[in-house]
């Protein structure tokens, strides 16, 4: 009962103030000029905020502590949220594009969100290969971590592309984005949001060690491991905010606010969470993260192809992202040895 009430006040706490947060730090771009674009991505980074906090919380805790289950369900649910936006996108893209013409991919996308995409494709094979020269080479060490430094420069790339996107000439020709808060209500929505996504984070913390700690032999009956379950929690947990942003700005019509704010998820997870989390927390490099490194990179490929081939995203494309991400939860649930 303590776990299922800790899960459900949790989520409850990640989403509801990840809102404030969100439309705080969207009533700012508005007020700092930016364009409708331009706020997505910033109303993205606030509900990446739970997700940031969540892994986080939980990777310290592990490191600390000397829990190595904790500290991987940390890095993986980092990886599992930006499935789940991948997984959100062929929803949005669904959604415009049911019985409607395709999807015109904004062009700050296409000119700024392509070159970051190769980027992080490029970064998380590398990533991926050297996790693999570790435990294949002659002198693998026993518990192989992604160095610091180089979690440094992946976090390092994404405040060069946000830097890039605020000052250069992208924002021109690009639709504003709207206020509809006055500065001061704009900052303690989202001075709030943030101190509710803190305790969020704590609590799934706290409910994932009792998961791991007491239900961890019930889950393995099931014939699931009990580390992708709790990362599979943690990981929708810090997506719930995406989940009701996107879906509510399609269904809306405010595509380019909704394709905004997953595209840069899944690259702010990546790069600045995971980036951010590896800097003062080793990051391990085993089967399970290694499997979904590769994943997202696949998925970021699929996606890169998607938009620069015609610069629409049509209804089939939509399908097939939404397919290709249950294809790939399923095979970490069930082909993921106990």
């Amino acid at each position: 009962m303590v776990l299922i009430l800790g899960i459900m006040v949790g989520i409850w706490l990640a989403f509801r103030p990840s809102e404030w947060a969100v439309e705080g730090m969207e009533s700012m771009a508005g007020h700092l000029g930016y364009t409708a674009y331009m706020a997505g991505m910033l109303s993205s980074l606030a509900s990446n905020m739970p997700e940031a906090v969540i892994s986080g919380i939980a990777a310290y805790t592990g490191w600390s502590s000397g829990n190595p289950d904790l500290l991987d369900i940390a890095v993986l649910s980092v990886l599992i949220a930006a499935g789940f936006n991948m997984l959100l996108l062929g929803l949005t893209i669904v959604i415009s594009t049911k019985g409607a013409p395709d999807m015109e991919v904004p062009a700050e996308a296409i000119r700024k969100d392509s070159v970051l995409i190769r980027w992080t494709i490029v970064a998380l094979v590398s990533m991926f290969a050297l996790g693999i020269v570790d435990i294949i080479g002659p002198n693998a060490p026993i518990d192989p971590k992604f160095p610091p430094i180089a979690a440094f420069v992946l976090f390092l790339s994404y405040i060069i592309y946000s830097w890039s996107l605020a000052t250069g000439d992208v924002t021109e020709n690009s639709v504003p984005a709207k206020s509809s808060h006055f500065k001061k209500s704009a900052l303690i929505l989202t001075i709030m949001g943030f101190v509710g996504i803190f305790f969020a984070g704590e609590i799934l913390t706290n409910s994932v060690e009792i998961l791991l700690e007491e239900h961890a032999t019930t889950i393995g009956l099931l014939g699931v491991n009990h580390i992708t379950v709790a990362a599979l929690i943690l990981g929708s947990a810090g997506a719930l905010p995406e989940h009701g942003i996107a879906l509510i700005a399609a269904s809306k019509g405010k595509v380019g606010l909704a394709v905004g704010n997953l595209i840069g998820g899944v690259l702010q997870i990546v790069l600045l969470v995971m980036g951010g989390i590896g800097i003062f927390v080793p990051v391990p490099l085993d089967r399970y993260v290694l499997f979904q490194i590769i994943v997202i990179a696949g998925s970021l490929w699929f996606l890169k192809r998607a938009i620069t081939d015609d610069h629409k995203l049509d209804f089939f494309e939509g399908a097939m992202i939404i397919l290709l991400q249950v294809y790939v939860f399923v095979l970490l649930i069930t082909g993921t040895p106990i």
